[in-house]
């Protein structure tokens, strides 16, 4: 009999509790995050620099994060964070690079002991793959957590972009989602036409 479902529903409101808690935590200590998002950044701008003194009709228009599903099988918890043409996945020359934001999967071990325990009171005999599934669940709703982390650190972090030599698209647009799928806009920065 597949309980994960039932499983899933009993842990709701630790859940629900469990994401109120690491939101306020995060955003308290976002500048944890900063410096290594802005060396992943720099690194990206630099990269993208690169590439359009090679081809002068370059111009970046999307900045993107990406949430690998492996991630949460291999226990990296790394995302994919670049920069890329209008192109975008077709972009063959579009700037990738991984980023580990320690700070919002730090305490996965010690979430997957609480999920373990509260479950102990009400189901016997857990299975490895029902752990697993709930893990799962709270990766996801770790991945949320980082995506307004994302928005957040770009909004801070925005000069970086404007006030590089990078030639832009009148409209950058900010994007998020799984890999190779549909990537969503989460932020959007208006910019000056940009001509050398």
């Amino acid at each position: 009999m597949d309980r994960r479902k039932e499983m899933e529903e009993y842990l709701k409101e630790y859940r629900t509790e469990r994401l109120k808690i690491k939101k306020i935590y995060l955003e308290k200590n976002l500048i944890k995050l900063e410096s290594a998002f802005h060396e992943k950044l720099n690194s990206l701008i630099a990269d993208q620099l690169q590439r359009q003194k090679e081809d002068n009709a370059v111009k970046l228009k999307d900045i993107f994060l990406c949430r690998l599903i492996s991630s949460g099988y291999t226990e990296s918890y790394e995302t994919i964070l670049g920069m890329s043409s209008v192109m975008l996945y077709m972009d063959e020359k579009k700037s990738q690079v991984y980023w580990y934001p320690e700070l919002v999967y730090e305490n996965i071990v010690q979430d997957m002991d609480a999920v373990e325990k509260l479950l102990r009171i009400k189901f016997l005999r857990l299975e490895d793959f029902e752990l697993f599934f709930l893990k799962q669940k709270l990766l996801y709703d770790d991945w949320t957590l980082l995506q307004e982390c994302f928005r957040n650190l770009f909004k801070q972090s925005v000069s970086l972009i404007m006030d590089s030599p990078l030639r832009l698209e009148n409209e950058v647009l900010i994007l998020s989602g799984d890999y190779m799928d549909n990537l969503k806009i989460i932020d959007h920065k208006e910019t000056e036409r940009r001509e050398e």
